[in-house]
C-alpha cells in the first residue's frame, strides 16, 4: 500500500483475512431515509466495487442496516465519519497520515462479515457531511458521500443487552452475563487528553479449536508464516472515535470460544493487539 493510506485507511481496516482490491463507490441520489419505529431505518448496500448510501440522512439515533451482495469480495467492514467542517473526502484520502486522527469523527460502523450477510447499527449523528467507506484494507476502496440534515425531532435510543466499553487504554471491559449474542451498546472512553485520545473497535472473532487469546496476540508479534488462529468474524463494532457510542446487533457462528479484539492501530503505528486489547468471551 501506499503510504498514505498504509497509515491512514489500515488504522481502520480490522483484520482482512481475506480481500481483493475494489472500485471507488457512489452515493444514490434516489435513495431516502425511511422512518420505522422509534428512529429512521436507512440502508447501505455493499458489492465488489460499488457502496450505495442514502444522499440525506436524519440526525439523531439512526439505525443503518448494511446489506451485502455475494462477489469475489469475500468481506465488508464499513466505518461511518462526519467530516470535521471545512474538510473534503479527499483530504482524507489523500491528505496527510494524521487525517483520520485530526480531521473527521469516527461514528461507528462494523467488524468483518461475510459477503452476502446483513448488519444493523445504530448510530448518533450530528448534522453534517459524512462519508462511509467499505473495506478500508483494500487500495481502492468503496466510498460513498452523504449529509446528515436535522430531522427537527427526536428519536429513541436503542435498548441494549449492556454495555461495552473499550478504554482507557487497551482493554475492552464486557459484562458478566455477555453471551455473544443480540444488540449491544459500545462506548470508546479513550478519551484521553488532545492528542492521547484513541480509536478503538471490538470486533468479535472466532478462534480456532484449542486456540487462546494469547495465542492470537503472539501471531500478530510473529512472522505471519502460518495462519492466524481464526476461525472466522462476525462483525460487533467497528471504529469508534473517542468519546463516541454506538449500538449493534451480534450472531456469533455458533457456541466456542471467541475474543472481542481491537486491531486499529494506534498513533504509533502499532495494532492495539498487538498491545494487548483482547478480551475472551464464550459463547454457548
Amino acid at each position: 500500500m501506499f503510504m498514505t493510506r498504509s497509515r491512514a485507511l489500515a488504522a481502520l481496516a480490522g483484520l482482512a483475512l481475506v480481500g481483493a482490491p475494489a472500485l471507488a463507490g457512489c452515493s444514490d441520489e434516489d435513495t431516502t431515509a425511511e422512518a420505522s419505529g422509534d428512529r429512521p431505518v436507512v440502508t447501505f448496500t455493499a458489492t465488489d466495487t460499488t457502496l450505495t448510501v442514502p444522499a440525506e440522512v436524519p440526525s439523531g439515533f439512526v439505525d443503518i442496516n448494511l446489506q451485502t451482495e455475494p462477489g469475489d469480495v469475500d468481506v465488508h467492514h464499513i466505518f461511518v465519519a462526519r467530516l470535521d467542517d471545512g474538510v473534503t473526502v479527499d483530504e482524507i484520502l489523500n491528505g496527510d497520515d494524521d487525517a483520520f486522527f485530526t480531521k473527521l469523527t469516527l461514528k461507528g460502523g462494523n467488524g468483518s462479515i461475510a459477503a452476502g450477510a446483513e448488519v444493523t447499527m445504530t448510530l448518533d449523528l450530528e448534522p453534517g457531511n459524512y462519508f462511509a467507506l467499505d473495506n478500508p484494507q483494500n487500495e481502492n476502496s468503496p466510498t460513498a458521500e452523504f449529509t446528515v440534515v436535522d430531522s427537527g425531532r427526536p428519536s429513541r435510543r436503542p435498548e441494549a443487552e449492556g454495555v461495552i466499553t473499550m478504554g482507557p487504554g487497551m482493554v475492552i471491559n464486557v459484562p458478566e452475563d455477555f453471551d455473544g449474542t443480540g444488540t449491544w451498546e459500545f462506548v470508546n472512553e479513550d478519551t484521553g487528553n488532545g492528542d492521547e485520545a484513541e480509536v478503538h473497535e471490538a470486533a468479535l472473532v472466532k478462534l480456532t479449536s484449542g486456540a487462546t487469546s494469547d495465542d492470537l496476540v503472539e501471531w500478530f508479534g510473529g512472522d505471519h508464516q502460518t495462519p492466524p488462529p481464526i476461525d472466522g468474524e462476525f462483525g460487533s463494532m467497528g471504529a469508534l472515535g473517542p468519546g463516541e457510542r454506538a449500538w449493534i446487533t451480534i450472531e456469533p457462528g455458533g457456541p466456542g470460544d471467541y475474543v472481542l479484539v481491537c486491531f486499529v492501530p494506534g498513533r504509533d503505528g502499532i495494532p492495539h493487539v498487538m498491545k494487548g486489547m483482547v478480551t475472551p468471551v464464550t459463547v454457548g
